[in-house]
């Protein structure tokens, strides 16, 4: 199974760093994806993506979230003097 590190992994006595591909058996690869360590290579998604002219891959497998606007900030309440006795 082909895969792509997310994160360093230690395989085969080697570190593979992130983005880095790499080969393992079906078992380890499903256990690598499930724990978010690696995603699937699929060469049909490298060829769209050179076909079409994208240069990057997208290696993230989470849809990115819109950000939130910031919250207006309060305006700060002026110190009321203390009322002498």
């Amino acid at each position: 199974m082909k895969l792509i590190a997310l994160k360093p992994i230690y395989h085969n006595g080697n570190v593979v760093l992130e983005q880095e591909g790499f080969e393992t058996n079906e078992q380890h690869g499903r256990e690598l994806v499930a724990k978010s360590y690696a995603i699937e290579f699929k060469e049909t998604l490298v060829q769209e993506n050179l076909q079409s002219g994208d240069d990057s891959l997208n290696l993230n497998p989470v849809d990115p979230v819109d950000p939130v606007d910031p919250v207006d900030p309060v305006d700060p309440v002026d110190p009321v003097d203390p009322v002498d006795p």
